[in-house]
């Protein structure tokens, strides 16, 4: 996998410095997939351009996915990592991952936030510090900060790609890609940040929650991607 010397996770000492502990990958989100089963209507949740494009208003604590328990539940592929480019129609995995890594994707686009909305973006529990990249070549439109489990998205961005009429969101990084801002012209594959916990992500939580928050929006209506994401080796995607 591809390793930013910069980021200080990458300075701890040991091949597990930076990753989570695995008895708390994925908890609760068994909750959020039956009530994903319940609530879903389609493979498209939301609205119209610009509806529910503030962190706090697109996002609440989430539940998360158990790890798979048996094979029939779960998937690892065996097709080239995320540094390769995708097939046509697959989106790029936005997080590269290695051999020993840990990365695991459940369904839970759609599920219940609170009373009024639903999530409009895929989970990907990942080991913290593993680097997050652009999926397309696009600009980067909106930087977000964490102020705190309050403020939704933590650190994040959004990538525009005007050719392809699509919006992409990540968010709760550890720590953003170093030297990048608003209005910087990124091309796919390049490091954004590093899987972390920001913003909401652990505000529920005493366990770790290390994950990316992953939006497709095309024409900006917030549409679910996991059929669609290139399925690199050593993630398992939950079916």
């Amino acid at each position: 996998m591809t390793t930013d010397p910069t980021h200080p996770d990458r300075a701890v000492p040991g091949p597990h410095a930076a990753r989570f502990g695995r008895r708390s990958l994925f908890v609760g989100l068994g909750l959020g997939a039956a009530a994903f089963a319940v609530s879903r209507t389609g493979d498209s949740v939301g609205a119209a351009a610009g509806q529910l494009n503030e962190p706090g208003e697109a996002l609440a604590p989430a539940h998360r996915v158990s790890p798979p328990t048996s094979s029939t539940t779960s998937t690892t592929s065996t097709v080239p990592t995320s540094t390769t480019p995708p097939v046509a129609g697959q989106i790029r995995f936005p997080i590269i991952v290695g051999e020993g890594d840990t990365c695991y994707v459940g369904r839970n686009f759609g599920a219940p936030r609170g009373c009024c909305r639903s999530h409009e973006g895929l989970d990907l529990m990942a080991d913290r510090g593993l680097e997050v990249v652009a999926v397309v070549d696009g600009e980067l439109t909106k930087k977000y900060v964490d102020s705190g489990s309050s403020s939704g998205a933590g650190n994040g961005w959004t990538l525009t790609d005007e050719a392809g009429g699509v919006i992409y969101k990540f968010f709760h990084l550890d720590s953003h890609a170093e030297g990048l801002e608003v209005g910087d012209m990124v091309t796919a594959g390049q490091v954004l940040g590093y899987v972390g916990e920001t913003g909401t992500s652990g505000a529920n939580s005493s366990l770790d929650n290390f994950h990316l928050h992953f939006e497709y929006r095309p024409d900006d209506v917030p549409t679910d991607p996991f059929d669609l994401l290139d399925r690199p080796s050593f993630v398992r995607f939950m079916s």
